[in-house]
């Protein structure tokens, strides 16, 4: 969950992100039902850890967050994708507690529409890799 806390404090740091999302409305996990649109979730979908004899104190963690939009039209689920690129993406943030924090984007993935309640979604994926004490 690490990766999640990484990606989620790069989002809510960039303004021209939270001038279209609210921060709190930039969740690590699921959104409530009903939460007010548009929001981004975060989760954490895998996470792998190196395994290397005699490691020390630390290891080395690769994790893939996936960040998914909800809002109320397709052009804004667009918008908010790309401001969520250019804050997160091949980014070295200093977080409490890890080391050599990198985040690149991964695969993004497709266009959603659930047509009951009118929500468009799409997600994109971060690979985050960092060192945490073991």
């Amino acid at each position: 969950m690490n990766g999640v806390i990484v990606v989620r404090s790069l989002l809510v740091a960039d303004t021209g992100l939270t001038a279209l999302v609210t921060e709190a409305r930039i969740a690590a996990g699921s959104l409530p039902q009903g939460t007010e649109l548009p929001a981004i979730s975060l989760i954490s979908v895998s996470s792998v850890d190196r395994n290397i004899p005699a490691p020390g104190s630390k290891r080395r963690v690769t994790e893939r967050v996936q960040v998914t939009v909800l809002a109320r039209t397709y052009p804004e689920t667009k918008s908010i994708l790309a401001a969520i690129r250019r804050a997160a993406a091949d980014q070295m943030p200093a977080i409490d507690g890890l080391t050599d924090v990198t985040v690149h984007t991964d695969s993004a993935g497709p266009d959603f529409l659930d047509e009951e309640t009118g929500i468009h979604m799409q997600s994109q994926d971060f690979r985050v890799a960092f060192n945490e004490a073991r």
